[in-house]
């Protein structure tokens, strides 16, 4: 079949023009010079072959035609889309050479490398397996991990790796110890008073002129001291314990709150954070908490008094009102405060306290008011009542005790604050002293004398053991 191509004069053109515009063609019709036509497909029709063959047949018009001819159809497309010249056997014949040849071959040292790799993957396995299938320990016994008997040996090596596998993340989610702070003693106070940090205590903020600022409650700092000499003070934040230090170094130095727990020691579960009480290693019937956040406080609801949040206000007076609850607990001395707690759950505890307190003056006031205008008559004399202080109200009992124990507090922090003082000048004074001594045949003495020292031994400081402030207030008030 031979391949037939239309001249532009066939087409109803002049010998000059073409119908798209494209260069002049070839006045004698003939498309030997001419660009090879285009396909459908976007690829040239220059190859050879059969689909050569179909691909430079020009396409007839429809209707009769429209006068473009394959030939002289516009290639737009880039040289990336064109078919390749390749004929179909050349192909196929590439391919069997391709297949032909051999596999490429690793370098001897990468192919050592990847034995070994393989070889210690396995073995971590296989160890790791062998190590977590032996017989549990005595410690591990005593947290509940036992073999059941019914079951044959392969079963209960395959627990124990599962048991010991899912203990391994219970690092995560559980607090450190199950025992937060040591075991009291006889100079332990006899209630504990756990307080939130955040946004309760204090507030941070963050600017992009300042950055972190830190604004503590207006109070905090004689709050601190007064409560310790009343309770044992355990600050619990939900910061991380790299932050938290740093902020509880700045707003309490002298360690009035001895105990500071952090998000470390907070229980996760199910992806939330807890504070739970039981791991602070205390009666939980004299254990106080307040806190801001109902979501940290579900697991022990019973001994939380619900807080008011602080956001920097200057005028703000949460604290001189929990202060009044606090004092009136160490007063009363209840076996368990857990029901006193209930009193107020879902209230604020201080400003509902603070409530009751008014109304108890105020009717001693109106009692005391109505017995003074009836000094005069009859009734007073025949069934008695007279006020034994007709020009002063009466004052409840809880006030009395309240302003005798400030006053003892105050002559006691003073006391405690001078001789903190005095050791610290003590301490500068004796290492001043120490480093005006010291020479360098001094220094590689005591080094050397250190290494040899039996560490069961430690050397003896004549200036003593730092003590928090809270531990001399609370040797102080035991003497």
């Amino acid at each position: 079949m031979s391949r037939i191509g239309k001249s532009s004069n066939d087409a109803g053109e002049t010998p000059n023009e073409s119908q798209n515009g494209d260069e002049p063609s070839n006045s004698t019709g003939s498309t030997s010079h001419s660009k090879p036509s285009v396909s459908p497909f976007g690829f040239s029709s220059a190859g050879s072959g059969m689909a050569k063959g179909f691909l430079d047949m020009e396409p007839t018009s429809a209707g009769g035609g429209d006068g473009k001819s394959g030939s002289h159809a516009q290639d737009d497309r880039p040289d990336g889309f064109h078919r390749s010249s390749e004929s179909a056997a050349e192909s196929r014949r590439a391919r069997r050479q391709r297949a032909d040849l051999p596999p490429l071959k690793d370098d001897p040292m990468v192919k050592a490398f990847k034995y070994i790799g393989t070889g210690l993957v396995f073995g971590v396995l296989i160890g790791g397996i062998g190590y977590n299938a032996g017989p549990y320990t005595e410690e591990e016994k005593e947290q509940g991990f036992k073999d059941d008997p019914e079951q044959n040996v392969f079963q209960q090596l395959w627990h124990r790796v599962i048991r010991r596998w899912e203990n391994t993340f219970v690092f995560f989610s559980e607090p450190a110890t199950e025992k937060l702070l040591p075991d009291s003693n006889e100079y332990t106070m006899p209630y504990t008073l756990v307080l939130n940090l955040d946004d309760m205590l204090i507030h941070m903020d963050w600017s992009k002129e300042r950055g972190w600022r830190i604004a503590k409650r207006p109070g905090l700092d004689h709050f601190l001291a007064y409560m310790a000499s009343m309770y044992e003070v355990v600050v619990f934040s939900t910061q991380p314990s790299h932050s938290g230090m740093l902020v509880m170094e700045r707003i309490d130095p002298l360690e009035f709150a001895p105990y500071r727990l952090y998000k470390d020691h907070m229980r996760n579960i199910d992806g939330s954070n807890y504070k739970d009480l039981t791991t602070i290693n205390r009666d939980m019937s004299r254990v106080i908490m307040v806190d801001i956040s109902q979501d940290s406080i579900k697991m022990q609801p019973d001994n939380v008094l619900i807080g008011r949040p602080f956001y920097g206000d200057a005028n703000d007076n949460w604290i001189e009102q929990i202060t009044e609850f606090l004092e009136y607990v160490h007063m009363m001395e209840p076996k368990d405060v857990r029901p006193w707690i209930k009193t107020y759950a879902g209230k604020d505890a201080a400003r509902e306290f603070t409530k009751w307190e008014d109304s108890i003056r105020s009717k001693l006031v109106d009692e005391w008011e109505e017995k003074r205008k009836n000094a005069g008559s009859w009734k007073s004399w025949v069934f008695g009542g007279v006020p034994s202080d007709l020009e002063n109200p009466p004052v409840p009992d809880f006030d009395k005790f309240r302003t005798m124990m400030r006053e003892n507090f105050e002559i006691r922090h003073k006391e405690v604050l001078v001789m903190i003082e005095n050791e610290r000048k003590q301490n500068e004074e004796e290492m001043r002293r120490q480093m005006k001594d010291m020479t360098v045949w001094k220094m590689v003495t005591q080094f050397v004398g250190g290494l040899n020292q039996n560490p069961e031994t430690p050397p003896s400081s004549s200036s003593g053991a730092p003590v928090s402030a809270a531990d001399a207030t609370n040797s102080h008030s035991n003497k």
